[in-house]
């Protein structure tokens, strides 16, 4: 893939300023005014939905924000996203993925046929594509309505469609019908279901 234009590393550089004082602020004022922080977070996470998961504690994630591992994270997500090559009614990038059966194919295939919150679902970074299938099977456990796929270990699904660390996306015939919003903040799983309503009538 050779180096990245010099361009992209100015604003790469943009990126590390702004999300290192994006982190040194929240850890000041989190320090300072943690009642306040703390509303301000769950006001965010009640108009996002993610206030109504009995599972999802704000005293599992809030502790977290600002943290080493979140810098770390927030960066990698807002560097893909400088990348970010997809648009609503474009083509679909045709990425490879692997089934949990281990069987290799194409996202276009599939249409047709860190940092983690405390007290979550506790998943490593993978290392080999064995734990991102063992780590896919969780899923699994919750019987999902539709097939389960995983990126390959060279994570060209999530770099093409900006995915992390979530993104709604509806492709159809190889275009891109619905790009949402990155989650978890932006998480629309209603505009979604209008697309498919839509879609289904």
């Amino acid at each position: 893939m050779g180096l990245p234009l010099p361009g992209l590393w100015l604003k790469r550089l943009w990126v590390l300023f702004q999300v290192g004082l994006h982190v040194a602020m929240g850890k000041v004022l989190l320090t300072l005014f943690p009642r306040r922080v703390k509303q301000n977070i769950l006001a965010m996470s009640e108009k996002t939905g993610m206030a109504k998961n009995p599972h999802f504690s704000c005293e599992n994630w809030i502790p977290t924000f600002f943290s080493a591992q979140y810098f770390w994270f927030i960066l990698k997500v807002r560097w893909q996203r400088l990348e970010d090559m997809t648009e609503q009614g474009g083509l679909a990038p045709n990425c490879p993925v692997v089934r949990l059966s281990g069987q290799r194919c194409n996202i276009w295939d599939f249409m047709q046929d860190g940092w983690a919150f405390k007290n979550n679902v506790d998943i490593k970074n993978h290392q080999h594509l064995q734990d991102r299938l063992r780590a896919a099977r969780l899923l699994l456990d919750r019987s999902p309505q539709c097939p389960v796929v995983v990126d390959t270990m060279k994570n060209q699904s999530s770099q093409l469609y900006a995915a992390l660390p979530e993104r709604l996306y509806v492709l159809q015939d190889g275009r891109i019908l619905y790009k949402g919003k990155p989650g978890p903040w932006n998480y629309r799983p209603e505009e979604v279901r209008a697309v498919l309503e839509k879609l289904h009538s």
